[in-house]
């Protein structure tokens, strides 16, 4: 497809009759002059080359050039200061010898940045990323063609958006749920009690003495270490079998153990070796949850268990509510997803996911994930940033697409209203929230996402519900 833009300019005023280009033709008259308008053509040839990806080939006429060439002289020459000439006063030539290859840099930048940005404009095109130039090479008295390679934002058109059907979950509370939020809140109140008299079970804590020895000798030994039945570490030593060797041992009992020292042992020349640990029990500690019931609930601050119940009872409905909500509105995304049939921008989709996999990997690694299983799930990882990238991006387009054709927009003082209610979360004042966040320079990220849940709101009226009842709902 080849695109020709007609680019008029004054050039100046000639008197009628004394044409110095008689086949330019005149396009109006002042008094005895006429204004003559030379007709510069820009040639712009547009070329799919990918998915979302276009090649520009761009011609610059030469007259344009020779324009942008004196004016940037001209911009020089009023700037120059040159030895043994007053500021602004020096030759033009010896100007133009002195400060060519800078002028040429200018004009070169200037005239591909302007022809750049108007093939864009007048082609309605969506630059993403960062556009590709080729080789420019500027010649004074010769057109400049150049080519420029850049991703682009699709256009399409979605199907019926509105009257999108939904599948909507009744908001009950059973008393099985109750109950469940009842024994969290025991667990909660869980506090270890000693066991006078009584042999160690699965859920205990030791406080016990520990020794190792290689080859029997002793080479390293520790006093009162509070122990966890049920893990697999006692100090910086893996033991996998710990559970199993310490039931129903009681209270000065010692129990010894085959281990493996691993590379974190405190003494290094024994890492790695073979040995024996030994535990001596000095005390067994054991959780206890208190009883559900009315002492409990005062303890929470509730006058009895029944009060206690009814506020479990409110704050769980609240909370269905909200994961209701929450399913429904994954099932519009999908439903948009599924409308959303056109291809993205690959270059910016690959550079998105490796910033997203980065992130994925920091992530694991301050959860405690080894390094070794982060590499060993790196393709895994890197499918999952890319899909999830694709998924955002797809889903912001086509929400961007119907809050247009809808008309959907977010006023200003509705970013105030955020911008207050935010202030009021952390405890701050407006003008320093919004003082925050003109620093982190998330302003239009905040009226884009407050603009993507109005839109959200808009599909959720105009769609379709339909009750659904689902047996043993927790």
């Amino acid at each position: 497809m080849t695109v020709c833009y007609t680019l008029c300019h004054s050039r100046g005023l000639k008197p009628h009759g004394k044409q110095t280009r008689p086949d330019d033709p005149p396009v109006g008259r002042a008094g005895n002059l006429e204004f003559w308008c030379k007709i510069e053509i820009m040639n712009i040839k547009i070329e799919e080359i990918g998915p979302c990806k276009k090649l520009l080939k761009i011609e610059v006429p030469k007259e344009k050039i020779e324009n942008e060439w004196q004016k940037q002289l001209n911009e020089v020459c009023k700037m120059a200061n040159l030895p043994g000439f007053r500021k602004g006063k020096a030759p033009k030539k010896l100007i133009e010898k002195r400060f060519n290859d800078r002028i040429m840099e200018e004009v070169k930048r200037t005239v591909v940045s302007d022809n750049y940005q108007k093939a864009v404009e007048e082609n309605k095109l969506s630059p993403v990323g960062e556009p590709e130039f080729g080789d420019i090479k500027l010649e004074l008295g010769k057109p400049l063609n150049f080519e420029i390679a850049m991703e682009v934002l699709p256009t399409f058109e979605l199907g019926e958006y509105k009257g999108i059907h939904l599948k909507k979950k009744p908001v009950s509370i059973t008393s099985e749920d109750i109950d469940n939020a009842l024994k969290t809140i025991s667990r909660q109140r869980t506090q270890l009690m000693i066991v006078d008299d009584g042999k160690v079970e699965d859920e205990d804590f030791i406080i016990c003495d520990c020794e190792v020895g290689v080859n029997g000798e002793v080479v390293w030994k520790d006093e009162d270490l509070e122990v966890m039945v049920s893990g697999s570490n006692v100090a910086n030593i893996n033991v996998p079998d710990l559970k199993t060797n310490l039931l129903g041992a009681k209270a000065g009992e010692k129990r010894i153990l085959k281990v493996e020292l691993g590379d974190k042992f405190p003494v290094e020349q024994h890492r790695n070796k073979p040995a024996k640990l030994g535990i001596c029990v000095k005390e067994i500690k054991r959780p206890v949850s208190p009883e559900i019931n009315d002492e409990m609930a005062k303890k929470v601050g509730y006058d009895s268990l029944d009060e206690l119940k009814g506020f479990l009872s409110d704050r769980l409905k609240v909370e269905k509510k909200k994961l209701v909500e929450s399913e429904m509105h994954e099932q519009v995304y999908n439903k948009l997803l599924e409308m959303a049939n056109f291809d993205l921008p690959k270059d910016v989709i690959e550079s998105q996911a490796s910033k997203r996999l980065q992130k994925y990997q920091i992530d694991l690694l301050n959860k405690g994930t080894p390094l070794e299983k982060i590499q060993k799930n790196l393709e895994d990882l890197r499918n999952a940033s890319e899909e999830s990238v694709i998924r955002d991006f797809k889903l912001s387009l086509v929400f961007e697409h119907i809050a247009e054709k809808e008309k959907i927009y977010v006023t200003e003082s509705e970013v105030n209203q955020r911008i207050n209610e935010l202030a009021n979360m952390y405890g701050t004042e407006p003008s320093n929230m919004r003082k925050q966040l003109e620093k982190l320079d998330s302003i239009s990220n905040l009226r884009y996402q407050m603009r993507e849940r109005k839109t959200l709101g808009f599909l959720m009226k105009e769609a379709t519900m339909e009750e659904v009842k689902q047996e043993g709902d927790k």
